[in-house]
């Protein structure tokens, strides 16, 4: 079966922020009150958020099903584990059982052991990517992952919070949107926000900084990160 291509899982993801762009800039200038385009920024950074869900898993997927080398000993270390706190199994196992490597899984193999419900993982933070590309991954892969920088780390949770934000409205994600938003990474981008506390997501990404909205700002750093975990 065909290995499923990590450069098709970044064109696939570079595709839908362009069209998103290409939407909400329209949008935008179809919307002449601030109002509306309040609403047309929220929805525009909720839509990245939750596309950069989806391109993480299957980012993650892409780069186990090149090499599932990490998935096998995985699963290995998690059975001693097992067998380590049974005497009598662990006794069992050293008389009659053997593990068999496999060099490949199965799309579907690997579907099933990654993803065994069929959705995607939501991460809180770039810290629980990096943990899960540590615990799936191949070291030629998961160093993609372990040294991305500052900048763009702080990027991916500045997303991850605001979409939260916008899908919960709750105080707990706005006061970890605030905290987000405090990196000291984001200070050169201008999203990073100064002493006063962000109130509102919708405000806050619909400002413009040098004439152009932090949304736009917040999704081509988005862009830019997301690609330095392929390229």
């Amino acid at each position: 079966m065909r290995k499923i291509d990590p450069e098709g899982v970044w064109s696939d993801f570079e595709s839908q922020l362009h069209d998103q762009l290409q939407y909400f800039q329209h949008s935008w200038e179809a919307l002449d009150d601030a109002a509306n385009r309040k609403i047309a920024t929220e929805n525009y950074a909720l839509t990245i958020g939750v596309m950069f869900e989806g391109y993480i898993n299957d980012l993650i997927f892409a780069y186990a099903n090149r090499d599932c080398s990490q998935v096998v000993q995985h699963l290995e270390n998690s059975v001693r584990e097992c067998l380590a706190g049974t005497r009598k199994a662990q006794t069992a196992f050293d008389k009659f059982g053997e593990f068999n490597q496999r060099s490949h899984l199965t799309k579907a193999e690997l579907k099933e052991i990654l993803d065994p419900d069929g959705r995607n993982t939501s991460f809180p933070d770039y810290a629980a990517i990096e943990d899960r590309a540590q615990q799936w991954l191949a070291p030629a892969h998961r160093g993609r992952f372990e040294n991305l920088g500052q900048q763009e780390r702080a990027v991916i949770n500045a997303t991850i919070s605001v979409r939260n934000n916008l899908a919960h409205r709750s105080k707990g994600s706005l006061d970890r949107l605030n905290q987000v938003f405090e990196a000291g990474a984001l200070h050169p981008t201008g999203l990073r926000r100064n002493v006063n506390r962000i109130q509102q997501a919708g405000h806050y990404l619909k400002a413009r900084v040098n004439g152009e909205a932090r949304v736009v700002i917040l999704a081509r750093l988005l862009r830019n990160a997301s690609d330095a975990l392929v390229h």
